[in-house]
């Protein structure tokens, strides 16, 4: 994707009145080009260290960059992501993701970074590792999918994502912020028992939980991800969900 595309998305992005964006990782240098957009636009940016099937020894790098690119002035970050369901796929163990997040808190922190550092994973797999990652997480964010409970319907997506962020504020002792760092709808695909992909149900799902949970969800994706392999249920390209804010 060349910068000029990824600015015109992010100016897009911020007239339909989002406030941040995340990433991911910090690969194909996608984080100057969308920083030097989102500046532009007065976002935030959510920052990702992407720990893939190569294990945590190389998502190491990925701190380096973000050192590299911000040189001291976090001012439009608004936090970071060690892992995206990491555990979850079997890339690391809940002891050795702690581990590695505590030692970025302390890279970024000695490189001038004082905001809050967390991971992100399904519920169940936080409830099943919150002994090794309570003490680390600054802030708790997990990855909430109303779509992947088969008794949920698109209608029901706002109270399910509202009240499953009431059961993350209890995973941790402390009185911790919580996040849900990823969430939507599929536009196609096989129905998932009660939920059903389509572009009408995505559209009611999206307004539901932007109403119930909006200031604290990052709403996933901005357009269809065709690069993805489909997934069991034929879903996982086709989250793009940008159309639906005006």
């Amino acid at each position: 994707m060349t910068s000029s595309a990824i600015a015109s998305d992010v100016a897009s992005i911020a007239a339909k009145g989002f406030s941040s964006i995340r990433l991911y990782s910090t690969d194909c240098d996608g984080l100057p080009a969308v920083a030097s957009a989102a500046v532009a636009h007065g976002l935030t940016l959510i920052l990702g260290i992407y720990i893939s099937d190569a294990g945590i020894v190389d998502a190491q790098d990925q701190v380096s960059d973000i050192i590299s690119h911000f040189e001291g002035d976090y001012s439009m970050v608004e936090m970071v992501v060690v892992g995206n369901e990491a555990i979850f796929n079997n890339y690391c163990s809940g002891a050795e993701l702690a581990a590695f997040i505590s030692s970025v808190k302390a890279t970024l922190q000695t490189a001038g970074y004082a905001g809050p550092v967390t991971t992100t994973e399904p519920m169940s797999t936080l409830q099943a590792n919150a002994a090794e990652l309570c003490d680390v997480l600054d802030v708790v964010g997990a990855n909430i999918h109303a779509f992947f409970n088969s008794d949920i319907t698109a209608a029901q997506a706002g109270v399910f994502v509202s009240s499953s962020m009431d059961e993350l504020a209890t995973i941790c002792p402390e009185d911790k912020e919580v996040w849900n760092l990823e969430t939507g709808w599929p536009s196609a695909g096989d129905a998932n028992g009660r939920a059903v992909p389509g572009q009408q149900e995505q559209q009611i799902a999206i307004a539901a939980i932007a109403a119930a949970a909006g200031e604290w969800s990052v709403i996933s994706s901005f357009t269809n991800e065709l690069w993805k392999a489909e997934g069991d249920l034929g879903v996982e390209q086709s989250w793009g969900c940008g159309h639906l804010f005006k």
